[in-house]
């Protein structure tokens, strides 16, 4: 206790006051505000504008929120962060409408660069035109001095003659277990590479540094900022990349909040069962080491590819082809014993399955495991679940598995789905209003760069109206709420990372992550929800994105962490 002199008094008023503005906590009651309060990055008062504005002091920043909507941080529970950034510095193909446009593009980047360097473009997409998928007789046109890989948005790379050379592809190399090179009528190579068969070439490109995976992080949180994503999960990190995370956050820069989900078996398929059982085993950690900015999250796993690469592990073949072809990357024994490790060392596990029949093997070995060695607090996770069985369905509910969903899939390529798996079975995809009545955790991500674009209103739109981009249906009856989508991507995602204490809600305590919106989200058309375009991003109190030119008169200083 002081024995002399005064005391000195801390300052208690807030920081930040957000007033004057219709806001969605998101709390269990379904209550809205006017204002809240900010100090030290958390919320210290929710309430009406005139008992909020009471708080003020002097240096308390007062924001003015013209009567707009504000809502939680997006929480994007599947994010490639990392490559984000890198595909941000490569040739976007996202919006490319012929083969022809992205050689066009290919043969400008090689004006650019010295021959012999590998050229790389990301995201393209066959259902933006005719959905003839292009091969390296598009490609060799357009540059023989270099390499080429185009990546699909999902499980597809197509190269040219020289990365095909450089990888020793010819008409006598063998499918890779789980992957496929696709040949003429000759047998020879094409071009198309799927699934695993892409590490043939990707692994000769040259990795990046440390700094380069760092400044792609950046532009990759500015990016995720534009569209009011406040926290990820990032999943299947090496270590060197989880190392670019922590560097960044040691440097005070990282302005978005990240799990991170180390690499593990199936995922990466160029690392030894050694390598991976001691990435599980000698570090001494577990799920959820870490703070509010960077935590440690469950391991990252992968049984199967995608439909549109016809790679997902399915009990029956896709339509139009003759037989089934089993792309399951981990065998039965070998997927029970990872994940009786997993439970044995205090790891959630999130495993990609895309095929009915690989979503029943990972549900079943959850199931098996949590049988013989019960973890209540387990946070395990079914990420994508496209078709899940009445099986499958019985023992998520059962075990409490969760359903990590990518609804902007059925946005952006809903359409493909009919071609690949047929009416019949499109109509049991995605199914967020079965997995919400049966009980499922249902959280919500965008999965990219396995999809055009992060924006989580095309995403909210497509789980409220189940349309494509197409305007076409895809399963309706799994339609959920507005309220019941919006809580899959923010108070949903704290259940995986344990976080529901510290973020998802606007409430006393919790993290002050806000978006601002230029319209109400529960009160337009159903139409008008993928326009819906984000205002104001905070994190943690301070303004880290804020789109301008809609309100030109507001006079807030722009803040990175």
């Amino acid at each position: 206790m002081p024995t002399g002199g005064k005391l000195k008094i801390q300052n208690l008023s807030p920081d930040t006051i957000l007033f004057n503005g219709q806001i969605f906590t998101l709390d269990a009651a379904g209550a809205t505000a006017q204002a809240v309060a900010i100090k030290d990055g958390r919320i210290v008062a929710v309430g009406g504008n005139a008992e909020i504005k009471t708080l003020a002091g002097d240096h308390t920043r007062n924001i003015d929120l013209g009567g707009r909507p504000a809502i939680p941080g997006i929480f994007d529970s599947h994010n490639h962060l990392l490559e984000v950034g890198a595909k941000l510095s490569t040739i976007r193909l996202d919006e490319c409408r012929s083969p022809e446009e992205m050689m066009e593009l290919v043969r400008q980047q090689a004006r650019d660069t010295p021959p012999g360097e590998w050229i790389v473009g990301q995201g393209w997409n066959e259902g933006n035109w005719n959905g003839r998928l292009p091969t390296r007789h598009d490609l060799d046109p357009a540059t023989s001095d270099h390499p080429v890989v185009l990546m699909r948005f999902f499980n597809i790379d197509v190269v040219n003659s020289r990365a095909l050379r450089a990888a020793g592809i010819d008409r006598h190399t063998p499918d890779p277990k789980g992957g496929k090179i696709e040949r003429d009528a000759k047998g020879e190579p094409n071009g198309l590479l799927r699934a695993s068969a892409k590490t043939l070439v990707r692994r000769l490109i040259p990795k990046p540094t440390l700094e380069q995976m760092k400044q792609s992080l950046r532009l990759a949180c500015r990016e995720m900022h534009r569209f009011g994503i406040t926290s990820i999960v990032e999943p299947g990190l090496r270590p060197l990349e989880m190392r670019a995370f922590q560097s960044l956050y040691q440097d005070n820069e990282l302005s978005l909040r990240v799990n991170l989900m180390p690499s593990w078996h199936g995922f990466h398929d160029d690392e030894s069962e050694d390598v991976l059982g001691h990435r599980a085993r000698e570090p001494g950690i577990y799920s959820g080491l870490g703070d509010e900015w960077l935590r440690i999250g469950g391991l990252k796993m992968a049984i199967d590819g995608g439909t549109t690469s016809h790679t997902a592990y399915m009990y029956e073949p896709y339509e139009g082809d003759a037989k089934l072809v089993a792309f399951n990357r981990i065998e039965l024994d070998a997927l029970y014993r990872h994940l009786r490790t997993a439970q044995e060392l205090g790891w959630d596990v999130g495993i990609h399955c895309c095929g009915d029949h690989a979503q029943d093997m990972a549900v079943g070995a959850f199931a098996q495991v949590a049988r013989e060695m019960p973890s209540p607090d387990a946070r395990h996770n079914i990420v994508h679940g496209y078709f899940p069985t009445a099986s499958a369905l019985d023992q998520m509910a059962e075990y409490n598995i969760a359903a990590v969903l990518q609804p902007t899939f059925i946005y952006w390529e809903g359409d493909l789905l009919f071609r690949d798996v047929g009416e019949r079975r499109a109509q049991n995809y995605k199914p967020a209003r079965t997995y919400l009545d049966r009980g499922i955790v249902v959280t919500a991500s965008s999965d990219v760069t396995s999809t055009v674009s992060a924006n989580p209103f095309i995403a909210l739109y497509a789980l409220v109206t189940r349309k494509n981009k197409l305007g076409q249906h895809i399963a309706p009856q799994e339609a959920i709420s507005r309220e019941e989508a919006l809580r899959a991507y923010t108070v949903s995602g704290t259940w995986l990372t344990r976080e529901e204490h510290l973020k998802g809600t606007i409430e006393v305590g919790k993290l002050a992550d806000i978006i601002v919106l230029d319209r109400d989200y529960f009160s337009v058309p159903d139409e008008e929800i993928k326009d819906i375009q984000v205002d104001m991003t905070i994190v943690g109190g301070d303004v880290v994105w804020q789109r301008e030119q809609h309100h030109p008169q507001e006079k807030v200083e722009h803040t990175l962490i």
